[in-house]
């Protein structure tokens, strides 16, 4: 061990680190220690520059890692392939309020609708490419940085039939535009897919149109398009292929056919449809598709309602109060006119179902006028017509049919009708024949005081047959549908038989699919819809018990 000299913090004097005390002025030593000084001769040991240069680079490794892990993470969010990230925030969210149609992202950019006009937007919801393209036919999405669009041009340029086609860059710079482009866009499915879409690049070709000249569309065909617009051969089977292409297809708003994800509120023969359908875009985002339709003027007078949102990787969503305020008001609304349409079929139905009863309470009524009446008597025909003379009337009716004899002569067969106590018949120029009769009495008048007396009775006489009442009971709708295919009905000079296929009139189909709404006894009520009034729908009552069907005040009988 080696001694050192220390210098007294009392005194200043010199004296060795081993002494107890200070020989000048007695301090003791363990006041002094802090004060020790490292030994004079003692050299500090050599560091190896290697050693620090190596523990430098490490250290400068670690952290440049951080460092591009860290910002990696602050521009791109959670995406580790690079691609920006959309985060949707209130500016965002007011930004697409502008807008009444928007599509999926694609490569940081989404097309959007806006006054009739197509643009494109960035994450930030910023109008980076002006609407200014067709709305004809909405644009293409962008793909290896190019999207296809079509621009309306003035009147007097009449190339490309006033449209320019082709292909713009993510700064709205035209990049590709030339004949090879079709005159007419809406000529085919190159153009035109199922989702309304134009075309988009993949692995660095595009499917046009192609012609040699613009007025020989004979020759038109499918090429790919490189980005230098260099045109290249292809086979039908990949062109075809390739006009299918869609990075991120948006299904609905473009569709004309029902979403295949849907839920369905129903009301008889009535429904409302309601989808939500998902794009999942390439930046995080999803976009969101709502759509309510009123399943029943599908596909001719579509009542819908569509409103689109984004979704973050967040679960934050540009779906607003308001829009969901649109939506509901729109679903309570169809609710509102289903039901009320709802309501008014049944209603129809009481009435048709009153109208039944009265009419069969009528037949009832007059079942006593059919059968075979006959009148043999004088008439005086006055002085200028031959006086006084004998002559024979006959009487024939049916439910349906009148045939009248003049002194054994035929004069009438065919359709009559009942006003208040009167049989009418022959209508035609304005006038008609009438016979009276007294409900009362049961008679038939022949002439003033004269009547027929009735020589025939029967519950039903048509003018070719005798229909008697069945014993049909009906327990299944087998039973029904064994009782209809064997019946035909008559009335009104038209004949007709019901099958669960159609309504036969006259030999032709004239209704859609008919079903059995419910049956009891010798009685059935059947349901179809008759194209002829819009689809409504007839309601058919069966009667096996007296062979009659009836559909509001028309009663036909079977024979």
């Amino acid at each position: 061990m080696i001694m050192a000299l220390i210098t007294c913090k009392e005194c200043g004097g010199t004296m060795s680190d081993r002494a107890a005390e200070c020989p000048h002025c007695g301090c003791p030593i363990e006041f002094q220690k802090e004060e020790i000084s490292e030994p004079q001769n003692e050299q500090p040991q050599p560091t190896n520059p290697r050693k620090i240069h190596k523990q430098l680079l490490i250290t400068l490794v670690v952290v440049g890692t951080l460092a591009i892990i860290t910002g990696s993470f602050l521009l791109f969010g959670n995406n580790s392939f690079g691609k920006p990230t959309l985060a949707i925030t209130p500016e965002f969210t007011k930004a697409l309020e502008r807008y009444d149609q928007i599509d999926a992202f694609s490569e940081g950019l989404a097309a959007v609708r806006r006054n009739g006009k197509w643009g494109y937007i960035n994450l930030k919801g910023e109008e980076v490419i002006p609407c200014q393209f067709s709305d004809a036919f909405p644009p293409g999405q962008f793909s290896e940085g190019l999207a296809c669009v079509v621009d309306d041009r003035d009147e007097e340029d009449k190339k490309l039939w006033n449209q320019r086609v082709g292909f713009i860059n993510k700064k709205g710079e035209w990049i590709l535009t030339g004949d090879y482009f079709t005159e007419n866009p809406n000529m085919g499915s190159v153009w035109e897919e199922e989702s309304h879409k134009l075309p988009s690049f993949k692995d660095g070709k595009c499917a046009v149109w192609s012609n040699g000249t613009q007025e020989a569309f004979d020759d038109i065909e499918i090429k790919l398009v490189d980005a230098k617009g260099t045109l290249h051969e292809v086979a039908d089977s990949i062109g075809y292929k390739m006009i299918q292409f869609q990075p991120y297809p948006c299904p609905i708003p473009y569709k004309d056919i029902a979403p295949i994800h849907e839920k369905k509120i129903v009301y008889d023969d009535y429904a409302i449809t309601i989808a939500r359908d998902t794009v999942e875009c390439d930046n995080g985002a999803r976009l969101v598709t709502w759509q309510i339709l009123d399943a029943n003027s599908y596909p001719y007078q579509t009542e819908e309602k569509t409103i689109q949102y984004f979704i973050d990787n967040h679960g934050n969503s540009t779906l607003t109060s308001t829009q969901q305020d649109e939506m509901e008001q729109h679903l309570n609304g169809l609710i509102a006119s289903l039901l009320d349409s709802h309501n008014e079929q049944l209603r129809r139905a009481a009435e048709e179902e009153r109208q039944k009863r009265e009419e069969e309470e009528r037949q009832r009524q007059r079942e006593w006028l059919y059968g075979s009446w006959e009148y043999s008597g004088t008439v005086d025909m006055g002085r200028y017509l031959g006086g006084v003379k004998r002559v024979t009337s006959k009487l024939i009716i049916s439910d349906d049919n009148l045939k009248v004899y003049d002194n054994g002569e035929l004069v009438y067969n065919g359709y009559y009708e009942i006003r208040d106590n009167e049989i009418v018949y022959d209508s035609r120029n304005g006038s008609s024949f009438v016979i009276k009769f007294d409900s009362y009495s049961h008679r038939i008048e022949f002439d003033r005081g004269k009547y027929y007396s009735k020589v025939s009775t029967s519950s039903y006489n048509s003018s070719s047959s005798t229909y008697s009442s069945s014993s049909t009971t009906f327990r299944t709708e087998a039973d029904v549908w064994a009782y209809l295919s064997s019946t035909v009905y008559y009335g009104r000079g038209t004949r007709f038989r019901i099958t669960p296929r159609y309504l036969e009139v006259n030999g032709s189909p004239q209704t859609g699919g008919v079903r059995i709404v419910n049956f009891n006894g010798s009685r059935a009520t059947l349901q179809t819809s008759d194209p002829y009034s819009g689809g409504q729908i007839l309601t058919l009552y069966i009667n096996a018990a007296n062979g009659s069907v009836s559909s509001g005040s028309e009663v036909y009988y079977a024979k």
